[in-house]
Protein backbone atom coordinates (compact mmCIF):
# COMPACT_ATOMS: atom_id res chain seq x y z
CA UNK A 1 0.00 0.00 0.00
CA UNK A 2 1.24 3.56 -0.58
CA UNK A 3 1.48 5.67 2.49
CA UNK A 4 -0.31 9.24 2.41
CA UNK A 5 3.31 10.53 2.54
CA UNK A 6 4.14 9.35 -0.25
CA UNK A 7 1.09 10.31 -2.05
CA UNK A 8 2.03 13.75 -0.62
CA UNK A 9 5.37 13.57 -1.98
CA UNK A 10 4.36 12.57 -5.18
CA UNK A 11 1.63 15.36 -5.52
CA UNK A 12 4.38 18.27 -4.41
CA UNK A 13 7.23 16.79 -6.91
CA UNK A 14 4.73 16.78 -9.97
CA UNK A 15 3.55 20.43 -9.21
CA UNK A 16 7.12 21.38 -9.26
CA UNK A 17 7.67 19.93 -12.14
CA UNK A 18 4.74 21.55 -13.99
CA UNK A 19 6.07 24.53 -12.36
CA UNK A 20 9.22 24.33 -13.91
CA UNK A 21 8.11 23.18 -17.47
CA UNK A 22 5.92 26.40 -17.70
CA UNK A 23 8.33 28.78 -16.67
CA UNK A 24 11.09 26.83 -18.41
CA UNK A 25 9.26 27.57 -21.70
CA UNK A 26 9.26 31.16 -21.09
CA UNK A 27 12.83 31.01 -20.63
CA UNK A 28 13.79 29.30 -23.66
CA UNK A 29 11.10 31.33 -25.99
CA UNK A 30 12.92 34.74 -24.44
CA UNK A 31 16.60 32.96 -25.52
CA UNK A 32 15.29 31.98 -29.16
CA UNK A 33 14.61 33.82 -32.03
CA UNK A 34 13.54 33.15 -35.65
CA UNK A 35 16.09 35.04 -38.42
CA UNK A 36 13.63 36.82 -41.04
CA UNK A 37 15.79 36.08 -44.31
CA UNK A 38 16.68 32.33 -43.48
CA UNK A 39 14.12 31.40 -41.52
CA UNK A 40 17.08 29.62 -38.86
CA UNK A 41 16.31 29.89 -35.18
CA UNK A 42 19.00 31.12 -33.61
CA UNK A 43 19.62 32.33 -29.87
CA UNK A 44 19.33 36.14 -29.86
CA UNK A 45 22.56 37.09 -28.90
CA UNK A 46 23.49 35.92 -32.65
CA UNK A 47 20.62 37.61 -34.07
CA UNK A 48 20.64 41.47 -34.85
CA UNK A 49 17.55 43.30 -34.83
CA UNK A 50 16.33 45.68 -37.61
CA UNK A 51 15.98 49.24 -36.58
CA UNK A 52 13.23 49.80 -38.80
CA UNK A 53 11.00 47.12 -38.21
CA UNK A 54 9.42 46.03 -34.88
CA UNK A 55 9.84 42.86 -34.42
CA UNK A 56 12.40 41.89 -37.09
CA UNK A 57 15.66 40.03 -36.97
CA UNK A 58 17.86 39.02 -38.88
CA UNK A 59 21.68 36.69 -39.01
CA UNK A 60 24.97 38.71 -37.85
CA UNK A 61 26.93 36.86 -39.96
CA UNK A 62 26.09 35.84 -43.49
CA UNK A 63 24.38 38.06 -45.68
CA UNK A 64 21.10 38.16 -44.01
CA UNK A 65 20.31 41.38 -43.51
CA UNK A 66 21.42 42.30 -46.62
CA UNK A 67 18.82 40.25 -47.64
CA UNK A 68 16.72 41.71 -45.20
CA UNK A 69 17.13 45.09 -45.64
CA UNK A 70 17.03 44.67 -50.06
CA UNK A 71 13.32 43.06 -49.28
CA UNK A 72 11.70 45.68 -46.78
CA UNK A 73 13.76 48.60 -46.78
CA UNK A 74 14.95 48.93 -51.03
CA UNK A 75 15.98 52.69 -50.50
CA UNK A 76 18.36 51.94 -47.20
CA UNK A 77 20.30 48.76 -48.39
CA UNK A 78 22.86 50.78 -50.62
CA UNK A 79 24.25 52.22 -46.97
CA UNK A 80 24.09 48.96 -44.91
CA UNK A 81 27.38 47.89 -43.64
Amino acid sequence: MIREDDLTSFREERATLERWRTHSYHVIANLLEVCTACDRVRERTNLTRCQYCRDVYYCQDGRCAYVHHGQAHPRDTIWLR
